[in-house]
């Protein structure tokens, strides 16, 4: 089995195994009256936890064997996988916030080193020609398994209550741990100089440039803009719709499904309008879709406003995510042209992680608080605010650029339609020549003793020359 087929079903289990507590929490936090804020915290701080050991695992990897490192992380996260489902035997309202609290922490973890290792296994594994192609499928693969997680979690909790879920996903789990043994060392590129240079991991000093962290912004904004609701939208949807926690759990589902399809033509899409101009567009996408998650006058107050609204999430966040690490890695490499483009991909794939598990920490956290204390509409119009606010900023910020993306877009317009009318030119006179060839042969037939048009037309002339001798003789005489 190839690596990038181990790769993309590991990302598939790991993504469903650790986000499928997130359904989930609002049955526990209403089994202990907790508040949608303390729900939030617990969402965040998975993603918290995940920045922090993100700075470290390159260094790990360089210690230890990544592929043994990877075999750990996967056995780690199943094995907390499955302490989950012991959650609901928990009676204790304080105990069970310090095991959560604990649980999500260590997961994040384990996830994250996951992850980071993929990413650099997948670089390692592919053909320099195919590096994109390669890590933006085993990314895919990991929006696949969270999205999987809800439609997982539906079905097991209808058959076997809370508990079953987890099982299942922690047998899963121990299998992607089992293909871990499977990778084939012996394809992965070593690089002679990767054991001795550290500047490649030296991300952090690319912050200070406003290129680059007004990009890291727009993804921390994004990413609240998709994370915010999580903890608040299942009690949303029960209290006001009456729907069932394993029918709310659907509705997670439903931001990945335009997000996948559409990633699949976004370098079109980016292609035609400019990469910069797809950024912005993405941001203000995403911030009008808060609007429809809670509908606004005059959306009507129904179920199918906050599909609408979830699927244009989905829709938004595909042209921030992907065009954004292309953008970081051209960045970096005009600020630092010492670093290859290898690398400069790295601290893309690096700085991207960051920002955007710092955003899935502050959006629940955000939109619990916000919907405890002002409600959830309110919530859901600060956030479209901040977003639509921020996609402004960057427009004007990167004004020269989008600008540019406009022009470019224009000019090829317009060489195609010139392109168009010289090609019609072309079939006018390519018509002509051919009627005229036509008349050529056909006077070819009319006289046979003559072999060719041209001499047709020399014969012709002789004969005209002859008929005005013979004319001028006669009026001599």
């Amino acid at each position: 089995m190839k690596n990038l087929t181990l790769f993309t079903i590991i990302n598939i289990i790991i993504g469903a195994g650790y986000s499928l507590i997130i359904p989930l929490l609002p049955l526990l936090g209403k089994k202990e009256n907790l508040s949608e804020s303390t729900l939030g915290w617990m969402i965040g701080i998975f993603p918290i936890s995940s920045c922090i050991i993100t700075t470290i695992v390159p260094i790990l990897g360089k210690k230890f064997s990544r592929i043994k490192l990877l075999s750990y992380g996967t056995f780690f996260a199943a094995i907390l996988t499955f302490l989950y489902s012991a959650l609901i035997f928990i009676s204790n309202k304080a105990l069970l916030i310090v095991i959560i609290f604990a649980l999500r922490i260590f997961h994040g973890f384990c996830a994250s080193i996951v992850s980071v290792l993929i990413s650099s296994l997948t670089i390692s594994s592919s053909k320099k020609e195919n590096t994109q192609s390669s890590l933006g499928k085993v990314e895919i693969a990991l929006s696949i398994g969270v999205s999987l997680a809800p439609v997982i979690c539906s079905i097991f909790f209808n058959i076997g209550g809370y508990t079953l879920p987890f099982i299942v996903a922690g047998v899963l789990s121990i299998m992607a741990f089992c293909l871990t043994f499977k990778i084939d060392n012996k394809i992965i590129r070593k690089d002679s100089d990767e054991e001795v240079d550290d500047n490649n991991y030296n991300y952090l000093k690319y912050l200070t440039y406003p290129e680059i962290y007004s990009i890291l912004i727009g993804f921390v904004v994004c990413m609240i803009s998709v994370t915010f609701c999580v903890p608040c939208l299942t009690y949303h949807l029960i209290s006001n719709y009456s729907i069932s926690v394993s029918v709310s759990s659907l509705f997670f589902i439903a931001p990945m499904v335009p997000y996948v399809i559409i990633s699949q033509f976004l370098d079109k899409i980016s292609s035609k309008l400019g990469i910069y101009f797809t950024f912005a567009l993405g941001l203000i996408i995403s911030g009008i879709s808060s609007l429809f998650i809670y509908p606004v006058p005059p959306l009507p107050h129904s179920v199918i406003s906050i599909l609408i609204g979830l699927f244009i999430l989905g829709i938004g966040g595909v042209p921030v995510f992907i065009p954004g690490m292309v953008m970081l890695s051209k960045n970096i490499k005009k600020i630092d042209e010492s670093i290859d483009e290898m690398s400069a991909n790295d601290i893309a794939s690096a700085l991207n992680n960051l920002f955007m598990e710092l955003g899935n920490f502050i959006g629940p956290i955000l939109g619990g608080y916000l919907t405890d204390n002002f409600g959830f509409k309110i919530c859901c119009i600060i956030i479209s605010g901040i977003v639509v606010t921020c996609s402004l900023i960057f427009t004007l910020f990167f004004y020269s650029k989008i600008k540019e993306d406009i022009s470019s877009l224009c000019n090829k317009k317009k060489s195609k339609e010139n392109e168009k009318n010289g090609e019609e030119l072309i079939d006018k006179e390519d018509d002509e020549n051919y009627f005229n060839t036509i008349k050529a042969s056909m006077l070819v037939n009319k006289y046979p003793d003559r072999l060719s048009s041209t001499s047709f037309n020399e014969n012709m002339k002789n004969n005209n020359s002859e008929s005005k001798i013979s004319a001028c003789s006669t009026l001599t005489e």
